[in-house]
């Protein structure tokens, strides 16, 4: 008896053969099994969907998803069963129609939800309608290459994946996936939500689609919402915050959330891997699933104690090292900044060469000739590779210093910018690249600065006091992503 006519033949022959059917030799062994039949105990039974379904395995063959499914995957997908059987007609009566799913990077988010999506398109004998929600349509694609893998691997799904909508053929039921950046959502009648990475949402506009979207999924009785999501930022103010915290108390929602990385597929070394690469927040929040404060120290005062190698500053240059400059100027009501960067190419560390600040005049103004003359002193000290500055009011300055021969290089304050700024700091800093004499207004602003985490990016922050808005501490900021290119390009060469 060949595996085509053995419903006992084991799920990996069976469904091998299933791949290379032909129509008819396919529509044979559905109607075997009584996947035709919608009353059949295996079309109506999510459980059983399950342990026949084979997946994408990492390093492996597709295999059954009932072989390598974590008790709390099959938790989550049992908390909801009876309310998915509810949408296809069967007489159950669910308690929960409602699921919140907090879990860590790499904990099969997106895959669980392709695979409740795909049961409910397969099975259900009336025609059903469904959205799947993302934040944008980068991760509305991941949820919609998820189902066409599931279904590439089970041919005997036949669903029919198009770029934006999953349908079933012959019943009809259609899943649309949508993103917050692809216009309304208001009018939807859903018969079930599923929702995406909802703490990646962006602000206001993410909060705009997740308000259409529930209200939308009131509007049926029956309605089903599964939000599946990683811990989030601005703990006990953001809007996501505030729903995950209503789900998590609400009796009729299902709640559930990992404790930090548990998943057998993520091996200690993967994890140690991005515990260097990734800001300590990040790692938090990405791998640990715990939620993070609007904003933190960027720095460690153990790191910034560790740096205070120097006793004084290096007022020339020396032969040895090459130098680089940021500027930081404040002109009405605010305090400028200027510090001079070292590389020591064959030790591959940084060092503060120089840092100075003013204070503005009575007047309120920063005395800019001041400043000319001292960027020109600078340069003529320590001949500066380059010297970087925000144009915001500095380009009057820029251009007549470009005009005496000075390298001025625009640093836009753009979300790039200061992301990449915020992490050269804490990178240099957390793995001791640098060395800094006791200069007391950048120490005093390396102390109090704020790591802040916006939707895809993160910047520095620092309370204004009598000594300004951590300009001196920002200057530095500002040479920093030429000094981490010159560490690469140094271990480059060396490796």
């Amino acid at each position: 008896m060949s595996p085509l006519t053995n419903p006992n033949a084991e799920p990996d022959s069976w469904n091998s053969k299933i791949l290379s059917a032909s129509t008819h030799q396919l529509t044979a062994w559905e109607d075997h099994l009584g996947l035709t039949r919608w009353t059949s105990p295996q079309k109506n039974s999510p459980r059983w969907f399950r342990d026949h379904l084979l997946i994408d395995v990492c390093g492996g063959p597709p295999r059954p998803l009932a072989e390598v499914i974590e008790p709390w995957q099959a938790d989550d997908y049992a908390a909801l069963d009876d309310a998915w059987q509810r949408l296809t007609g069967e007489p159950t009566a669910p308690r929960i129609r409602r699921a919140y799913i907090e879990r860590p990077r790499g904990h099969s988010k997106t895959c669980d939800l392709a695979v409740m999506a795909s049961w409910v398109l397969w099975a259900s004998p009336r025609q059903l309608y469904g959205v799947a929600a993302s934040g944008d349509r980068e991760q509305a694609r991941l949820l919609r290459d998820a189902i066409e893998r599931l279904a590439r691997l089970n041919a005997w799904l036949q669903l029919d994946v198009q770029r934006e909508t999953i349908k079933n053929p012959v019943t009809g039921s259609r899943l649309d996936i949508l993103s917050s950046d692809a216009g309304t959502s208001y009018g939807l009648t859903p018969d079930f939500l599923i929702v995406d990475e909802l703490t990646h949402w962006r602000d206001e506009a993410g909060l705009a689609f997740w308000t259409s979207l529930i209200s939308a999924a009131a509007k049926r009785p029956d309605s089903l919402v599964v939000v599946i999501a990683n811990a989030g930022t601005n703990q006990g103010d953001a809007w996501q915050w505030r729903v995950r915290e209503t789900c998590r108390t609400d009796p009729h929602w299902h709640f559930s959330r990992l404790d930090g990385p548990c998943a057998r597929w993520i091996s200690p070394a993967a994890l140690d891997e991005q515990r260097r690469l990734l800001l300590p927040r990040e790692f938090s929040r990405l791998w640990l699933n715990q939620w993070q404060a609007a904003a933190d120290d960027a720095l460690d005062p153990d790191d910034i104690e560790a740096s205070l190698t120097l006793t004084s500053p290096l007022l020339h240059a020396d032969g040895q090292h090459q130098f680089v400059a940021g500027l930081d100027l404040g002109v009405e009501n605010d305090h400028s900044a200027l510090v001079v960067l070292a590389l020591h190419p064959s030790l591959g560390r940084l060092r503060l060469a120089e840092a100075r600040s003013w204070s503005p005049g009575p007047a309120g103004q920063v005395d800019l000739t001041t400043i000319e003359h001292a960027l020109l002193d600078a340069e003529r000290r320590y001949r500066l590779s380059a010297i970087y500055f925000d144009p915001w009011q500095a380009l009057l300055l820029a251009q007549r210093l470009i005009s005496a021969g000075l390298n001025m290089i625009e640093q836009p304050m753009t979300a790039g910018s200061l992301d990449l700024m915020a992490r050269c700091l804490i990178t240099v800093f957390r793995n001791r690249l640098i060395d800094l004499y006791p200069h007391v207004a950048l120490l005093s602003d390396l102390k109090r600065m704020r790591l802040i985490e916006k939707s895809h990016h993160f910047r520095l922050d620092a309370p204004r006091d009598s000594t300004g808005h951590a300009d001196v501490g920002m200057a530095l900021c500002l040479t920093l992503p030429r000094g981490f290119q010159w560490l690469q390009t140094l271990h480059t060469d060396l490796s």
